[in-house]
């Protein structure tokens, strides 16, 4: 299995994973891609699919969590922000039961380099980014050492940390165009509405509301809503604030195209930087590999291929499957390389992969 951009599909081709939009399944695991359904897909915003070829059948792509917890979860903030009145409060305890179940699921793994598989449509974004950032800060706080409370309330906090959205309207939240500055100011006050609505609820600490509150507190003190600095802000808000950068660079947005993965790595590490918590930092990017299993790249003599294992000590070096010359010819017998053993070679860009 292996990830292509929507727009290199071609009919006939396989699924490898089921495609939702939301809770709801477009697609499922094993369909053939038809014209239509391919020009129904790019409607809906979506600009990767995964498929099964020869080139990468054999590979298997674990996601951090279970896809029905996935769906679950997705399904549970999709409904509380859509239903939401001020009058009925959100279902914190199924907010806990969904956060503890990830929590369990990420535990009884045997790795925690993360390959997150989510297929997300632009609609529905907003949804898979909340449960993207939760799995992403867990991982990032067990690697931190944090105990299972801890877990907890960090997980709580980040699949909640954009409930506050809710509150801001449509037009401004869709909006394709550039914001004006008053409208940015609105945008900006979905932070203290997430506090105020996580702060009524009787299962959810103050400090998992923190998180709702700060999540777009900066090291240097130029975040918002507060402008709070370094220790100020609370540990939990300073990992929320490197997954939730992560996750929305490397996610479609209405207004802009999603980059990959070592490019928001690259962006956290040398832009973002001074604005993070280095220390979260360091963590977070031990736990994702640059160029995921299924990637296609090319490397520095023309060669391309797909990445099949991860090299834990090595992430920048994983063991690539060579498909095609430096030519564009397609290789007889497929070639495995692993970059870790050899200097001769490196990575130097993604590649799509299509003959």
């Amino acid at each position: 299995m292996r990830k292509i951009r929507i727009s290199n599909c071609e009919p006939g081709m396989l699924l490898g994973r089921a495609i939702y939009n939301g809770s709801v399944i477009l697609l499922e695991s094993g369909a053939v891609l038809s014209r239509q359904y391919i020009d129904r897909l790019k409607e809906l915003g979506v600009s990767e699919v995964y498929i099964e070829d020869d080139i990468s059948d054999d590979l298997k792509i674990n996601d951090a969590v279970n896809e029905a917890t996935r769906r679950e979860a997705v399904a549970f903030i999709k409904e509380s922000m859509e239903n939401y009145t001020s009058m009925q409060l959100l279902n914190s305890a199924e907010a806990i039961e969904i956060v503890n179940r990830i929590i369990e699921e990420i535990l009884s793994s045997d790795d925690i380099i993360v390959n997150l598989m989510d297929i997300k449509t632009c609609d529905t974004y907003t949804y898979s980014h909340c449960v993207n950032v939760c799995i992403l800060s867990i991982i990032t706080g067990i690697k931190l050492n944090l105990g299972t409370v801890q877990l907890k309330e960090l997980g709580v906090g980040a699949l909640l940390h954009d409930i506050g959205k809710l509150m801001i309207p449509t037009d401004i939240l869709m909006k394709k165009a550039a914001l004006s500055s008053e409208e940015y100011d609105i945008i900006k006050e979905h932070s203290q509405h997430g506090y105020n609505i996580l702060n009524r609820l009787p299962l959810i600490s103050e400090t998992s509301a923190r998180v709702a509150l700060e999540h777009h507190e900066r090291f240097d003190g130029k975040g918002y809503p507060n402008g709070l600095r370094k220790d100020e802000i609370h540990l939990f808000s300073r990992i929320v604030a490197v997954t939730d950068i992560f996750d929305a660079l490397t996610s479609n947005r209405i207004y802009r195209e999603k980059i990959s993965t070592n490019q928001a790595i690259e962006y956290l590490t040398f832009m973002a930087a001074p604005t993070l918590d280095a220390s979260v930092l360091s963590c977070f990017v031990q736990i994702i590999p640059p160029f995921p299993i299924g990637t296609g790249v090319i490397l520095n003599n023309g060669e391309k291929g797909v990445v099949i294992t991860i090299n834990r000590n090595y992430p920048t070096r994983p063991v690539v499957r060579l498909v095609f010359n430096a030519d564009g010819s397609q290789k007889e017998f497929y070639e495995e390389i692993n970059l870790a053993e050899t200097s001769n070679y490196t990575i130097i860009n993604n590649a799509e992969l299509i003959r």
